[in-house]
């Protein structure tokens, strides 16, 4: 009897693991569907001139209003400034009228004291966002708008 119900509780596990399907949503698929917050926004433009060096000089629980290009302005409040690692500064602002979109500056100082920035405008709720990132050629710094799900890997 003991065996019968020992093969017969063995055979149920089995069963009932082999039948439970395993799903995986792609980022593509994930974040696809969401709607667009840039998309009045060109793919491609300059901050102003003085953009990173006002967002680099605010304080912790500033209330910050930026114009960061004709149709897109970003009103929110300093969450964080942190200094992860030794030539590694980032300041963080949450907005106060767009729940979940975060903007976050990075300023980089290198061995050789050159200094590089990066940044990114992103809400969880949205399929783009945009990056601040420096042309190679150039030099100059711009606002790229891009998928998010381009930018994960599956």
């Amino acid at each position: 009897m003991k065996q019968l119900v020992l093969v017969l509780a063995l055979s149920i596990l089995s069963t009932y693991s082999f039948a439970q399907e395993i799903t995986f949503e792609s980022g593509h698929q994930k974040h696809n569907n969401k709607p667009a917050m840039f998309g009045n926004v060109s793919s491609r433009f300059t901050p102003s001139q003085t953009f990173i060096s006002d967002v680099m000089n605010y304080r912790l629980n500033q209330q910050v209003d930026l114009f960061i290009t004709t149709g897109l302005r970003f009103k929110g409040e300093v969450s964080s400034i942190t200094s992860d690692a030794p030539g590694l500064t980032t300041v963080t602002v949450q907005s106060t009228d767009r729940p979940g979109l975060l903007l976050s500056i990075s300023r980089i100082t290198m061995p050789d004291q050159t200094i590089t920035y990066r940044g990114i405008m992103i809400s969880r709720k949205h399929s783009d966002m945009l990056m601040l990132e420096k042309d190679p050629v150039t030099g100059n710094y711009t606002w790229n708008k891009k998928q998010v799900s381009n930018m994960l890997a599956d």
